[in-house]
């Protein structure tokens, strides 16, 4: 049943044409002010929501997100301006706030139930592929759909959802580490959320996943849109580019639990911000084909990079609070889009895509070299400190 709702929640019909969608009603600025609205409700009940996932449950958690998310989806079909937008991202953007954090919750407590945790890099790697296979579906067949009305992906998405409602039904909740929910259960279980994602037992990954993940949300809420419509994709070829992304890196799906025992964790998430940055960092002097070759790799490795995020934040984190601590780690990522959406919507309007783009990969890969000389440093200290002591 798990595989059946990750792949329901994850076939985005309308992945491929939503901005080509919008941009019948707005503009690039008004799109990415649209994104931020998104992000600041995700923001806002992040937390709360993986809160009440641990307090209340995963199954009903889950039943929750659905509900939401397929009325939202279905709001967005009927909409044709900024405000009929802005109220269903708010709907759906709520809804994806419970499920974040809960179906991994939810996946690694039941293997824990079962005493199968020694399973869970595969069960990932499967679920992985779940969500990349009925991505991929939906994409194809949304830019198709997008010809007949450009609301209609949206309509069908929702009606996934309401599906993805009615198999929540038939799992089963796992009872590992539950809290009786109370106000003041609530209030402690958030603060050991982020106190255990900022813990000394989490830092020497913390920045580095803050780092990619940062990133990561600026180019998933916008840039990599507004960069295919940029380099002269329509619908139907945003369609085919996207879907074939999605089934070329469902093998890479398959392969996490086998590098994760070759490849160090931290080398891992390097090589995604190293792709992420050069995916970027000459756009100017590139032309479709190129940049797209570019788009592939970065695209391809993204469920190692996925799965290798989720299995350090599982690894270091305690079951009762585990909900939380992955909802905290998302809110945290997405602060930075939250505070410069709006000059970020205007830089793109303005210079464009291509120069944004160059921007965009300086900082990336400053942030990387100010990671990189700290921890040497910390480490440089750390031995003389040893090499004292001794």
């Amino acid at each position: 049943m798990g595989y059946w709702l990750v792949a329901l929640n994850n076939a985005f019909f309308w992945y491929a044409p939503w901005l080509l969608f919008v941009y019948q009603y707005i503009d690039i600025q008004q799109a990415t002010v649209l994104q931020l609205i998104g992000m600041v409700i995700r923001i806002v009940s992040e937390v709360p929501t993986g809160t009440i996932c641990d307090l209340l449950g995963k199954k009903k958690t889950l039943m929750v997100a659905f509900f939401l998310t397929a009325v939202g989806e279905t709001t967005m079909a009927f909409s044709t301006n900024f405000i009929g937008f802005t109220v269903a991202y708010v709907i759906i953007n709520f809804g994806y706030s419970f499920y974040s954090g809960t179906m991994d919750a939810f996946t690694y407590d039941s293997l824990a139930e079962t005493n199968d945790l020694d399973q869970y890099p595969k069960v990932l790697s499967r679920s992985n592929a779940y969500l990349n296979l009925s991505t991929a579906v939906a994409t194809i067949a949304g830019g198709f759909l997008f010809r007949f009305w450009g609301g209609l992906p949206f309509l069908v998405t929702g009606m996934t959802k309401f599906l993805g409602l009615i198999v929540t039904f038939f799992i089963t909740e796992p009872k590992v580490d539950t809290y009786v929910f109370s106000l003041v259960n609530f209030v402690e279980v958030t603060k050991k959320g982020f106190k255990q994602l900022f813990s000394k037992r989490m830092m020497k990954f913390t920045v580095l996943l803050l780092i990619i993940g940062a990133f990561s949300t600026v180019t998933y809420e916008i840039l990599d849109d507004a960069a295919v419509v940029n380099w002269g994709y329509g619908a139907t070829g945003i369609s085919i580019l996207y879907t074939s992304l999605l089934v070329f890196s469902i093998p890479s799906s398959f392969v996490y639990d086998k590098i994760a025992k070759k490849i160090k964790s931290e080398v891992l998430v390097i090589l995604a911000i190293l792709l992420l940055g050069l995916n970027y960092l000459l756009a100017p002097w590139l032309d479709v084909y190129v940049w797209t070759g570019l788009f592939f790799l970065r695209v391809i490795y993204s469920p190692i990079k996925k799965a290798v995020v989720t299995d350090i934040l599982n690894q270091h984190t305690d079951s009762n609070i585990r909900a939380t601590t992955l909802s905290t780690y998302e809110l945290v990522i997405k602060l930075p889009f939250v505070i410069l959406g709006v000059p970020i919507g205007m830089a793109l309007k303005v210079f464009g895509v291509r120069s944004f783009s160059v921007l965009f990969s300086v900082l990336l890969f400053l942030s990387l070299a100010i990671y990189l000389l700290f921890k040497r440093i910390t480490v440089k200290n750390r031995n003389n400190l040893i090499g004292t002591v001794k």
